[in-house]
């Protein structure tokens, strides 16, 4: 139909549409099975079928990180997994499971710690049942009878390397940093040293505090027996104790100011021009809040479209744009990136600056919204196609 456009609003990004549509509450994914055990402990997980050779991913997820440090206890949160990896070099066994743990293609540290968690992250070759059970095993054994003495911190703590990762990955980055003014988690970043000598009583302590079962959750992908998974992990995690008895605080970050702000940044080769935006993240439980993200968000894929498409016609061709959108810590931050010397900044940012105003005053055009949607379309028959299972037919 001639004259169709997309109407953005630049900053709320909200698509126009007809509301009176009833909210219904979100309702889990039948195809992730998930349980709880007595003890506080969940777990989910997603049997795949449809993918037979993919290797089984399994997350450890602990609700505990640097957040909950108090003065004396720096470190200990990022202590505590390389203490549990520490174990794998003393066992033979533990050894030739991290061995075949690691995927080449995509390779993750074996755990990460951040503010707010601690992530376990083991990747097992299918067909295997024995690195299975051994893996839970070595799970369970982490998230509550962890080992802990002065030979093996005296060890950890002197080591030359980490194999722990952080999340951010860059604690020290420019750009968090500032993004961390007026945030709870400003003096808490997950990287910084143990505070030497460690006090064993007082490691022991916070790891019985901290590390109890109500606040972990197991996620196992991959082509696995559910029932028979389900049965090992009632077995192998039921014995873990404790229950959580102080709440950990919420870690937020401030609203971003709305002023332009210069950064220096050595890692960083070429300039770079952000323009970003940011809104309070509500999490989405209901059909309604659901559509109303879908809808955003194609509000925002769209503007990208016509901005990337209006610079590979303009005289700013060697520029490289970027985008991406992310939810942190309570806030939900979408930014453009534009990458060009510093002396294209001014007329780039002009560049930019009318081609949203273009958007927001005509929206897009009809081959613009056509050749986008076409995109989808695209993106969506090859996701079902990897991922979706078959329905059975009669």
């Amino acid at each position: 139909m001639q004259g169709t456009r997309i109407h953005l609003l630049v900053g709320g990004l909200l698509l126009a549409a007809a509301g009176g549509v009833q909210a219904e509450a979100l309702q889990p994914d039948p195809a992730w099975q998930q349980g709880k055990l007595d003890n506080g402990f969940s777990w989910q997980v997603l049997d795949t079928p449809q993918r037979p050779s993919d290797r089984i991913e399994l997350r450890l997820l602990v609700n505990t990180g640097s957040l909950v440090e108090s003065a004396q206890q720096i470190g200990f949160a990022h202590l505590l997994p390389r203490l549990a990896m520490a174990r794998t070099e003393s066992s033979p066994q533990l050894r030739s499971l991290w061995q075949q743990s690691v995927d080449d293609e995509r390779p993750l540290p074996p755990a990460i710690s951040s503010y707010d968690f601690t992530l376990y992250n083991l990747s097992l070759p299918n067909n295997r049942p024995d690195l299975l059970k051994e893996a839970l095993s070595w799970l369970a054994e982490t998230g509550g009878k962890l080992p802990i003495d002065e030979q093996t911190v005296h060890q950890v703590v002197n080591a030359g390397t980490d194999p722990i990762g952080l999340f951010p990955a860059n604690t020290q980055d420019a750009w968090w940093r500032y993004r961390l003014k007026g945030s709870t988690l400003l003096a808490h970043d997950p990287g910084q040293a143990v505070k030497r000598p460690v006090n064993l009583e007082q490691l022991k302590d916070f790891y019985r505090q901290w590390y109890t079962p109500d606040m972990m959750t197991l996620y196992v992908v991959g082509r696995v027996d559910s029932r028979s998974l389900s049965e090992q992990i009632n077995k192998t995690f039921s014995p873990l104790s404790g229950k959580r008895e102080t709440p950990a605080t919420m870690p937020t970050l401030a609203p971003l100011a709305p002023q332009p702000v210069s950064l220096m940044n050595e890692a960083i080769q070429q300039d770079m021009l952000s323009i970003m935006w940011d809104t309070p993240w509500q999490p989405i439980r209901d059909s309604q809040q659901l559509s109303r993200y879908w809808r955003s968000d194609l509000a925002r894929e769209a503007l990208f479209w016509h901005l990337q498409r209006a610079l590979e016609k303009s005289p700013q061709k060697d520029a490289q744009l970027g985008f991406d959108c992310r939810v942190q810590y309570q806030r939900s931050q979408c930014a453009i990136h534009l990458n060009t010397g510093n002396a294209n900044l001014k007329s780039a940012l002009e560049f930019v600056a009318t081609e949203m105003a273009a958007v927001r005053d005509n929206g897009l055009s009809q081959q613009e919204f056509d050749d986008l949607l076409a995109q989808k379309h695209d993106q969506l028959s090859k996701l079902f196609a990897t991922y979706a299972v078959p329905t059975p037919t009669c």
